[in-house]
């Protein structure tokens, strides 16, 4: 199938059952970036064990290592996006991300799993950029916001994924200490994790090509050499929509990525659940919550935006009170199963605001300087709420209370005064961000 061959209406958008498979092609690839990311929450204790290390070093690996370069490199990836073919940026971070998650694998020191976590991000930090601009150009404003949830919520499952497949590779190998694999030969069960999840992503890579390229959407008068001088002005132009609505959703994304890491040793160290009842409990919890909350927040925002320009912004403010309650009740119980539905709804409405965050930079932002801002807004989320969220329980438990146990407590400690912080900048971004929207609509 090339874009020549299709038949395309008189406005430039592909045929809506094509722009379908592109989002659900790009779905599959978010889930395994999420899959070959998340992984390592399911192994923290084998690994720990096994290196030697603390909570504070895990959380090292899970946020710091990855996105040391995945976030600087979004920047000019974004550039490029803007200027080149989509697709095959995708395609050469797949394989990239791919082949590094197998290399955390075959790792044997703290620092050779370090550098391999560094080599994973930087083949993910391809995938956004690319994907939101690939889909924001594939459909009409009216569908926009749903089919950006829709795929947004592929992180949920990703996560969920990475936590039902840990789960039962922990369960298929709990008597082994040791596996061996083809090729791989004899490894420690934690290092087939890495290898087993690590392996599909080279069968996806290919795929990428048979999605199209959809046009660019730019206004009749852009040109189509878009500088970073561009970019940088219409920020500016625009600094406090942005500013405000990116370091909201940096905070929701913190609280996301706070709890996301640790809940797996909750459930461990608290409710004393084996590790593979973990995974696969509150991995299909998080799938099926999270891609629930993700889609509702594509359809109910769609709507509300219809009827008020700020509309996903009190999406988001709705869903507060809910997740703050949802995650209170699962960290302060002592009932495992009371624990699981309440990190369920955490997650349902983590998701909600989570997946409304990208769309709402898509919406403030000209087609030709999509890539660069969605580059930006995951720079910024990048580097301070995956590196800060998981390192901060992890600080709190080891620093402030000591105990390992108290991992729920930290895990609460972190996570609502992000909530509310993201809320506040959310109620400050509505006016800025609503002129925003009214400025673009009027130069579209």
């Amino acid at each position: 199938m090339t874009t020549a061959t299709i038949h395309r209406p008189q406005d430039g958008y592909p045929p809506l059952t094509v722009a379908c498979y592109l989002v659900g092609v790009l779905i599959i690839a978010n889930i395994l970036s999420f899959v070959d990311r998340q992984i390592l929450a399911l192994l923290v204790g084998p690994i720990r064990r096994d290196l030697a290390i603390t909570d504070t070093d895990i959380s090292v690996l899970h946020g710091f290592a990855f996105t040391i370069l995945y976030s600087f490199l979004g920047l000019p990836l974004g550039r490029f996006v803007d200027r080149h073919n989509r697709r095959l940026v995708i395609v050469a971070g797949v394989a990239i991300w791919s082949v590094m998650t197998i290399a955390c694998g075959l790792a044997t020191s703290y620092w050779e799993l370090f550098a391999a976590r560094v080599g994973v991000g930087i083949g993910e930090a391809t995938l956004a950029p690319a994907a939101y601009s690939l889909i924001s150009d594939a459909f009409r404003p009216e569908r926009r916001g749903t089919a950006l949830s829709v795929y947004t919520s592929g992180i949920y499952l990703g996560i969920g994924a990475a936590l039902t497949l840990g789960g039962l590779v922990i369960a298929m190998t709990n008597q082994m200490p040791e596996v061996t694999l083809p090729v791989f030969g004899t490894v420690r069960s934690w290092q087939a994790a890495f290898i087993l999840v690590g392996l599909p992503g080279l069968i996806l890579a290919p795929l990428i090509l048979t999605i199209i390229e959809p046009a660019r959407r730019r206004p009749a008068t852009a040109s189509a050499d878009v500088t970073p001088e561009d970019a940088w002005r219409y920020l500016k132009t625009n600094g406090r929509a942005f500013f405000l609505t990116i370091l909201a959703y940096d905070c929701f994304a913190l609280a996301a990525y706070a709890a996301g890491s640790w809940v797996p040793t909750v459930f461990v160290r608290v409710h004393h659940w084996p590790m593979a009842q973990t995974g696969l409990y509150y991995g299909l919890t998080l799938m099926v919550m999270g891609c629930a909350g993700g889609a509702l927040a594509g359809i109910f925002g769609d709507r509300m935006t219809g009827r008020s320009l700020d509309g996903r912004l009190r999406l988001s403010l709705y869903s507060i009170p809910l997740w703050i309650v949802a995650i209170a009740t699962a960290t302060l119980t002592g009932d495992p199963m009371i624990a699981l539905v309440g990190f369920g709804f955490s997650g349902f409405f983590s998701s909600v605001s989570n997946c409304i965050g990208p769309t709402v930079v898509q919406e403030m932002t000209p087609g030709r300087l999509r890539g660069q801002a969605t580059a930006l807004y995951f720079f910024t989320q990048n580097l301070f709420s995956l590196t800060l969220g998981p390192m901060a329980v992890a600080l709190v438990t080891d620093k402030v209370f000591h105990d390992d146990n108290a991992v729920a407590l930290s895990v609460l400690v972190v996570v609502i005064p992000a909530i509310l912080l993201g809320g506040l900048f959310t109620l400050m971004a509505r006016q800025p961000f609503t002129a925003t929207r009214q400025a673009l609509e009027g130069t579209a």
